[in-house]
């Protein structure tokens, strides 16, 4: 038991240890605040990243943002580098091919909206075949439309040097013409000038009295005892009517030839090739490789575009000078010399040689006294030519060697 008085006599050491504890319990308390607070702390940083993705995530999100600030608004949602797709690569070459169909014959497909589609390597754009009329015929009813020309770069060239040619070597000239005039290549423009190149050349290599040394198609006669033009024609075997001789020669009176005379004689079988897009007669003399193009002339075609295609040749004993004619459809007939006989002055019936177009009847080459057909769909289906064009054609074209393709 403690007495009183005992309860004032603590030792020092005992004051000191009771004042001691007393002290540090403050400090318990705010380590403990401390630890808390870090663990407050901690829980708060980890709940955060839980919720903001982890950092792999947040790189990849980053790269893209990155870029887009440096492309602006318009860069796309997928920003890796990437190739670009052969579509993207090759736009300029599907412009280019737009616009070499657009000067091609086909009528190209303005406002064109569809897909782009990878291309094939570059092939060369053939232009389609040239659908050109004489000037003046757009309204054609029922003629295939016209477009803008659009030539093959290297054929255009191809027709300058042979029009330069001609200046220097007709005959070579002739053939270079001829080839490029057999393509589609060409475009309307230029087949026009093609045409007139023909014209030019073979005004005096087949239609004059002039002999050119280098040319196969032509040859010199003297003329013997005997001799008419209408035997000449015979006995030389020349596939052309007697009035070709007297028409290129220059001769007036076809009584009058002499012995030892000096004529002019074309060698080889015309032939004819209608182009119902282009309404051209053209006019082609010899045989296979060796054939070339030696004149061509403006034409009408049938109404309704009636004219018949294929391969055809000269009807037997239809060809005829200043014939009668009555209208099927009327009944009006006719007389040779009258003015007003809508045939002209010459015609040539033409007999179908293919299956489809052998039973076809009342079909001709004649010549017309409505100057403005020509270039248009106005005849019953034959086709018509100018009076002066039709006589020489007349002459040319025989029965039975002579063949006329009209294609469409």
């Amino acid at each position: 038991m403690v007495l009183a008085s005992q309860s004032s006599r603590q030792s020092p050491r005992g004051r000191f240890m009771t004042n001691g504890g007393g002290k540090r319990r403050p400090l318990r308390a705010l380590l403990l605040l401390a630890v808390v607070l870090v663990v407050s702390l901690l829980a708060l940083w980890f709940g955060y990243k839980a919720l903001m993705g982890s950092p792999s995530d947040a790189t990849v999100r980053t790269g893209p943002v990155g870029q887009k600030e440096l492309q602006g608004d318009a860069a796309p949602a997928e920003v890796a580098p990437t190739a670009m797709t052969p579509a993207q690569t090759a736009q300029p070459a599907v412009i280019g091919a737009i616009e070499a169909k657009e000067m091609g014959g086909d009528k190209p497909a303005v406002g064109n909206t569809t897909p782009m589609v990878p291309l094939q390597p570059a092939q060369p754009v053939a232009a389609p075949q040239a659908t050109n009329a004489p000037a003046g015929n757009a309204a054609v009813i029922g003629a295939p439309a016209t477009t803008t020309a659009a030539n093959d770069g290297g054929s255009v060239m191809a027709l300058d040097a042979a029009i330069k040619l001609s200046e220097t070597d007709p005959v070579r000239a002739r053939v270079a013409l001829t080839r490029l005039l057999e393509g589609s290549a060409l475009g309307t423009a230029d087949r026009m000038r093609g045409y007139d190149a023909i014209n030019k050349i073979n005004g005096v290599l087949v239609f004059s009295n002039r002999v050119v040394a280098t040319d196969p198609l032509t040859m010199q006669y003297k003329v013997q005892e005997g001799d008419s033009l209408a035997r000449i024609a015979k006995t030389q075997k020349l596939d052309c009517d007697w009035r070709f001789l007297q028409r290129i020669n220059g001769i007036t009176n076809p009584s009058g030839l002499r012995v030892g005379q000096s004529l002019k004689l074309v060698k080889g079988a015309f032939h004819g090739e209608v182009r119902k897009a282009e309404y051209r007669l053209n006019i082609y003399l010899g045989e296979g490789q060796e054939q070339v193009m030696v004149a061509s002339y403006p034409i009408g075609l049938g109404e309704l575009n009636t004219t018949p295609t294929g391969m055809f040749m000269v009807r037997p004993s239809s060809k005829l000078i200043d014939p009668e004619w009555r209208n099927p459809r009327t009944g009006e007939f006719f007389q040779s010399n009258d003015p007003k006989n809508p045939i002209g002055e010459r015609w040539i019936g033409l007999k179908g040689m293919e299956p489809h177009n052998k039973n076809f009847e009342g079909y001709g080459i004649h010549g017309t006294t409505d100057l403005d057909s020509i270039g248009q769909q106005r005849s019953m289906g034959c086709v018509r030519m100018q009076p002066m064009d039709v006589e020489m054609v007349y002459e040319l074209i025989t029965e039975p060697n002579s063949t006329i393709t009209i294609a469409p």
